[in-house]
């Protein structure tokens, strides 16, 4: 039984599903989105079916995964670079980085 791909996250908003694979791929973690341009299809094809979802290419990161894409909303961090983040942003405003 080999390695095999996992769904991992589920939106019609397509800049969010874009996002969690920005935060997935920086940390090392490799994955697609599936359905990227169905939701121009809806009404000709299911809605169910033109969903853009996020599928990670490793199922023995799926935890790993998991861990990263939950909000962690009411924890502040601190970047690499010093600087205080509030909890509900994944990305530092002074230097870019995500964070991990």
């Amino acid at each position: 039984m080999g390695i095999r791909m996992k769904k991992i996250f589920t939106s019609t908003d397509i800049s969010l599903v874009g996002f969690y694979k920005t935060i997935l791929e920086a940390n090392g973690i490799t994955c697609i989105i599936k359905n990227y341009f169905l939701t121009s299809g809806i009404g000709d094809l299911p809605a169910n079916e033109c969903v853009p979802e996020l599928w990670i290419m490793d199922d023995t990161k799926l935890e790993a995964a998991k861990a990263l894409l939950t909000t962690k909303k009411d924890t502040p961090w601190q970047c690499e670079c010093g600087e205080k983040i509030a909890g509900q942003f994944f990305q530092c405003w002074k230097c870019g980085k995500l964070r991990t």
